[in-house]
């Protein structure tokens, strides 16, 4: 009985997120410009994974930082003004560097040299800890603060969390994981490229974080990966439903989740549901109970994070999450305390989807009123505490 409920609410909730598309087309952008259409955004980076070439032709002075000219190959779909937003520049620098005579007309494969692009942080040497890896560690600050709360009050793993994460750690390393490769399973309010994306094709700027710099770069590419347990309307209990899998990737009966784990082998796995769990609390916690067990099972750290919206009618859902969390003594990202310090909890409109902000440029306040710059942000530092204390750890 309680899977014909589920099948029935599945169904609800793809009409439901049918009917979402419609509030995306209201949602909207602040860039440097002005403001622009996020969906027509969305719809539009969707088709981007720029991979430049990143080669240093020169140093351009600023009146704050050196930035750097990256070459990009165009990809099929992608406009100048496409290409110009993703770094965030402005389409006339790319044509008068690339003297292109017809701006509306770029071939496939063709390479336009990309200016005025900020280069990667090199940390601060006295800052360095020698380590194995190729990837420089950046010592953490020892107080971390976001808009005035502790770092220790949202990103949640005491030693009993951190000996746990070890164990599962190791046993994933002697069946094979990869310890540079995350993967997200998640709804459309972890989409790309809203969510961490910007870490893998930048620009970006951390400001007083930039020793998040190091994680960026062990797990790079793992940001911008368009994981196949990330759909649009996905609820918790359709995690292991073959109907929500990709047939071109997943095995027969494979659901997404196991499908991801299986495709990106990864040693740490963010789940971020709950939006679309409206009304089946009880299904909801045994459906995440049993995903965190699979991934414990097969050697993956999972990360229980909380959301923002409140769209079940109350907080209950976080609440569930919390004590998963606590109950399986795994990791957990509160983000629901850090929404709480931004303006209208840094939903959009339809008061699920979060705010953007394009720029990530945390050194600017409105960095910090924005809903999934909050989220990307807060994120990282989640990836950054397990990598530090669970798998620097367990590599000696």
């Amino acid at each position: 009985m309680r899977r014909k409920i589920a099948i029935f609410i599945s169904i609800l909730g793809i009409l439901f997120f049918g009917l979402g598309a419609v509030f995306l087309s209201v949602r909207q952008e602040k860039n440097r410009n002005g403001v622009i259409n996020e969906s027509k955004l969305k719809a539009q980076e969707a088709q981007l994974k720029p991979t430049p070439t990143l080669q240093t032709v020169s140093l351009l002075e600023g009146n704050s930082a050196s930035t750097i000219q990256i070459t990009h190959t165009v990809r099929s779909g992608e406009t100048l003004s496409v290409i110009a937003l993703n770094y965030d520049v402005n389409s006339e620098e790319i044509v008068l560097i690339n003297s292109l005579e017809n701006p509306d007309m770029l071939d496939v494969g063709q390479e336009l040299i990309i200016p005025g692009v900020r280069p990667t942080v090199t940390p601060d040497p006295s800052k360095i800890i020698s380590n194995e890896l190729s990837v420089p560690i950046v010592k953490k600050p020892t107080n971390v603060i976001v808009n005035g709360l502790s770092e220790a009050s949202f990103i949640i793993m005491p030693e009993n969390v951190r000996q746990h994460a070890l164990k599962i750690f190791k046993k994933g390393q002697d069946i094979g994981r990869d310890q540079y490769a995350f993967s997200i399973v998640g709804d459309s309010t972890t989409e790309i490229p809203f969510f961490l994306a910007r870490f893998d094709n930048g620009p970006y700027e951390l400001g007083e974080y930039e020793y998040l710099e190091s994680v960026i770069s062990n797990f790079k590419g793992s940001y911008s990966r368009d994981s196949v347990a990330v759909r649009v309307g996905l609820h918790s209990y359709t995690l292991f439903d073959p109907i929500w899998a990709d047939k071109t990737v997943c095995l027969p009966n494979e659901g997404v989740f196991a499908c991801e784990i299986r495709l990106h082998n990864p040693s740490i796995i963010i789940l971020r549901l709950g939006s679309n769990d409206v009304g089946v609390s009880e299904l909801f916690d045994e459906s995440m109970r049993q995903a965190v067990q699979y991934a414990i099972d097969n050697g993956v750290i999972p990360i229980i994070g909380t959301k923002a919206d409140r769209f079940e009618g109350s907080n209950q859902n976080n609440e569930i999450l919390r004590s998963i969390a606590t109950d399986f003594q795994i990791p957990l990202w509160d983000f629901d305390l850090v929404a709480g310090t931004i303006d209208g909890r840094g939903l959009d409109v339809d008061n699920v989807h979060m705010t953007t902000y394009y720029p990530h440029d945390y050194t600017q306040p409105e960095a910090f009123q924005r809903g999934h710059s909050m989220h990307n942000l807060t994120a990282l530092m989640m990836l950054d505490t397990i990598w530090k204390e669970v798998i620097l750890t367990a590599k000696g």
